[in-house]
């Protein structure tokens, strides 16, 4: 596959997924498993936008790639966003977690009941939430798409 085709495919699958994803994945989508060639055509892809002066930008957040709006434009466009990206349900959950930063899977589970489990779930895929191994359970914090999101710089 061609350098170019290779970008133009990552770029669309960024732009059609509704959460980060790996060099892993997206090495996948182009059939080639060198995470630094997979990540050369992901810094083309990242240049071409900034040379363009896109209103766009893709994020390499922990090693996870996702497109968004660049933050100084979110302010004239925040009006479009999709108010129903995260279920009412997952909503108060991450409320939560937020207010209670690290707080594990286990507490919130009696805090809010099982509900939580599919919450946590969505929100984790949506990248609002990340999970670490703590025991027996997980420990739950927001992420940095969170804080862009919600305005918490």
């Amino acid at each position: 596959m061609e350098n170019e085709e290779a970008e133009r495919i990552i770029e669309a699958a960024l732009f059609m997924s509704s959460r980060p994803l790996s060099l892993q994945e997206l090495g996948r989508l182009i059939g080639v498993a060198a995470p630094g060639f997979v990540q050369q055509r992901i810094r083309a892809v990242q240049d071409a936008y900034e040379r363009g002066g896109s209103a766009i930008e893709i994020v390499d957040e922990d090693g996870k790639y996702y497109m968004r709006v660049r933050l100084r434009y979110v302010p004239a466009v925040k009006e479009f966003a999709s108010a129903a990206e995260i279920s009412r349900h997952a909503l108060r959950t991450l409320a939560y977690i937020a207010k209670n930063e690290g707080i594990t899977k286990r507490q919130l589970f009696l805090k809010l009941g099982g509900g939580i489990y599919e919450d946590v779930a969505e929100l984790v895929e949506k990248g609002f939430v990340q999970q670490k191994k703590a025991g027996r359970t997980s420990a739950l914090s927001t992420t940095a798409k969170f804080k862009e999101y919600f305005g918490q710089q």
